[in-house]
């Protein structure tokens, strides 16, 4: 299952941030589990842009889709967790939460 994007969507950008990614992996690790909606605002970015990067998380299985009263939830895996981990250890924290 993919994170559903708008139908206007046609362009595919494949331009991405690996701290952007931190941030999110960062949100995820913090609530364990979390609606696309929540896991945008708590990581500081917009829910299109939160959908971009989630859709090319869930390609590198760092991420798994689950549904919950109707709801996308998303949950980190054990590669994400690790991922996470990893990027922890490089990526200065900007106190973005």
């Amino acid at each position: 299952m993919m994170v559903p994007t708008s139908k206007k969507t046609k362009q595919v950008s494949l331009n991405y941030n690996i701290e952007i990614m931190h941030r999110i992996l960062d949100a995820l690790y913090e609530m364990g589990k979390s609606r696309i909606t929540d896991t945008a605002v708590h990581s500081g970015l917009n829910h299109s842009t939160t959908k971009r990067y989630l859709n090319l998380m869930k390609i590198f299985n760092w991420i798994e889709l689950g549904k919950e009263d109707g709801h996308i939830v998303l949950r980190l895996t054990e590669t994400g967790i690790f991922i996470h981990n990893q990027l922890h250890d490089i990526i200065p924290d900007k106190g973005v939460s």
